[in-house]
């Protein structure tokens, strides 16, 4: 594992930063939850990283974690960096968009350029892509009724969600502080500006709704992040967001080698009662849960290919039966969901 390519070089020694306490109750109150932990998913963070549990909240963080000046290392390899429209599909794929956009034209007023009835009816027949489809694609997208409706994506790397909400009506606007994702993003058309939300700060009561997917695990302030957004949204406008959650059952399971983790880019991670705590608290009503039970499948396999990567012998808790038994528990406890995925509402 030594020897492993991503770590031949040491992250820069004037490049860290770090934490006295708890970024998210200012605790100083703390246990080490999980040493070595390395990039092994991107392979583009040289180093190692330490993650401790706030013994007060129970929110988990990095510390050290990168500087503002060297987390672009982090990124160098990030998936936001590409333009997933140019990529081939298969046929029996290319059969299910047509399906799959004529169940998102009926309820979400998505344009679809070639739709193929009857997908409206055959999606709600399978109800794992239909909880997808509305949870992670939509992102439970209110349909716009009028083009004045403001929509803002904070962290929007690459656009993809921008691309789906402006075929859906909505006047979109997205920002991410990673210049190469923004450079993507701007190219396939969308109003994207480089930066962080601080960089909005002259506005107010602007958005009607805003989206927060995978951004609150980035950055150093998150309940500040959730306060600012409280700010830019209208009186009754919408927050939706998704994050990993440090309560999840595949935590506990593969621990240092959990897709959820992605050290160093992730330096809060959330439980969900916490978070829907600190969200009360900045003054958000009407929370909502949402759920896709692909992503348990979907951590339960990256966490596996990270273990493996890593050197670590099989156990029979990666195994298939485990897995099961994680989907049905997730199913009925939003506590033990991989993500945390929330709607929620700024009062009238």
């Amino acid at each position: 594992m030594q020897n492993y390519k991503a770590y031949m070089t040491v992250w820069p020694t004037d490049g860290f930063e770090y934490v006295q306490c708890c970024p998210v109750c200012g605790s100083d109150l703390r246990s080490l939850l999980c040493d070595d932990l390395r990039d092994y998913f991107f392979e583009s963070a040289p180093g190692c990283w330490a993650l401790h549990r706030c013994e007060d909240c129970g929110c988990a963080y990095l510390d050290p974690r990168p500087s503002q000046a060297t987390i672009g290392i982090a990124y160098s390899r990030y998936y936001t960096h590409r333009d997933e429209a140019g990529d081939a599909a298969s046929a029996s794929r290319r059969l299910w968009h047509r399906l799959r956009d004529d169940y998102l034209m009926k309820e979400y007023g998505f344009a679809a350029n070639h739709p193929l009835w009857p997908g409206r009816w055959l999606v709600r027949l399978m109800p794992s892509r239909k909880r997808y489809l509305d949870n992670v694609l939509a992102r439970n997208l209110p349909k716009a009724h009028g083009p004045d409706r403001l929509l803002l994506d904070v962290g929007c790397g690459n656009g993809g969600f921008l691309l789906f909400a402006m075929n859906a009506g909505w006047n979109v606007r997205g920002i991410d502080f990673d210049p190469v994702a923004v450079k993507v993003a701007q190219g396939r058309g969308l109003n994207v500006t480089e930066g962080s939300i601080e960089s909005l700060m002259s506005e107010r009561d602007r958005y009607d709704l805003i989206t927060l997917s995978h951004v609150l695990e980035h950055v150093s302030d998150p309940v500040k992040m959730l306060k600012d957004c409280y700010r830019l949204l209208k009186p009754g406008g919408t927050l939706w967001l998704d994050t990993p959650s440090i309560g999840s059952q595949g935590f506990a399971v593969f621990k240092s080698f959990w897709r959820g983790l992605e050290p160093p880019r992730h330096f809060v991670l959330f439980n969900r009662q916490c978070l829907v705590n600190v969200l009360k608290d900045v003054g958000f009503v009407k929370m909502r849960d949402g759920f896709a039970s692909f992503v348990t499948e979907t951590l339960w396999r990256e966490s596996k290919e990270i273990a493996k990567k890593a050197g670590e012998p099989k156990r029979f808790a990666y195994s298939t039966v485990f897995l099961i038994m994680a989907q049905f528990r997730a199913t009925i406890s939003p506590n033990l969901r991989e993500f945390i995925t929330l709607t929620c509402k700024k009062p009238d």
